[in-house]
This record gives structure tokens, C-alpha cells and sequence, in this order.
């Protein structure tokens, strides 16, 4: 019994192919970002072993990723996620009291100079929610 080629679509390896293709487009799109983020952080050669990790980790979980409504956020999540866990609190303690989603905005748009429209695309959000934030980093800075 003749069996279907791969390349057909909706054959679960062509799907699984697209998918894999889908993730890395969109890993490398911000490739550059997550590298700076994570030097920023962790120094170069850790940044590179905890983009290493968020790969494989989001190439095992990639149809999960690829089918929400927001894969980019959940790329960011993951990336920011293993570079925090190798860094430590001790980078952090100038953002420390801040909300994630600010330090995000702090630290990609104040410290690294992304424009806000870089940073709402590699977070997976909105620029005016970019804008939002650091407006709120500074009615804070003012009352202290």
C-alpha cells in the first residue's frame, strides 16, 4: 500500500516542517535583540548558551508556540525566561521593583536604545503599550 509523500500539505512531517520553519523566522527576526538582552545581562558567553537553551526548549514546544494568537510574545517569554534564570537577581537590582513588562521596556528601549516599535515587536505587544510603560516609569520617577 502506497504510503503519502511528506511534501504533500497537511501530511503531519510537511506540518511539522512549516512549523519548524515558522519558529525559526520568527527566532531570527530578533535573533540580534535576544543576543543584546542577554549580554546586557549575562555577559557574551552565557547570552549565547542561554539562547541555546530558549531554542531547543522553544523547538520542542513549537506547534504549542506557533498555534496562539501571539507567538512572538511567547518566543520573547521564553528567551527572557532562561536568560533570567542564568543571570541571577544580581543584574536585575536596578529594575528589581519594577513590574516584568517594565523592565522590559526599560532595559530594551533606555539601556539597549530599541526604538519602541523594535521593542513591541520583539515582546509581542502593542507600541502604545510599549509608550504606556515608560510613561508610567515616569509620573513614578516623578512622585519619588
Amino acid at each position: 500500500m502506497p504510503t503519502a509523500p511528506t511534501h504533500q500539505p497537511g501530511h503531519p512531517a510537511a506540518t511539522h516542517r512549516l512549523t519548524e520553519i515558522g519558529l525559526r523566522a520568527l527566532y531570527e527576526l530578533h535573533h540580534q535583540r535576544y543576543l543584546d538582552y542577554a549580554h546586557l545581562l549575562l555577559g557574551p558567553t552565557d547570552a549565547h548558551l542561554a539562547l541555546r537553551a530558549s531554542f531547543e526548549y522553544l523547538t520542542e514546544s513549537r506547534s504549542d508556540i506557533l498555534g496562539t494568537a501571539n507567538p512572538a510574545e511567547h518566543i520573547w517569554q521564553a528567551v527572557r525566561q532562561r536568560i533570567h534564570l542564568l543571570a541571577g537577581p544580581r543584574p536585575l537590582q536596578p529594575v528589581a521593583h519594577l513590574k516584568p513588562a517594565l523592565q522590559d521596556a526599560v532595559l530594551l528601549h533606555l539601556a539597549l536604545g530599541y526604538p519602541v516599535t523594535d521593542v513591541a515587536a520583539m515582546t509581542g505587544t502593542e507600541p502604545a503599550h510599549v509608550h504606556a510603560r515608560l510613561r508610567t516609569l515616569g509620573a513614578q520617577a516623578t512622585q519619588r
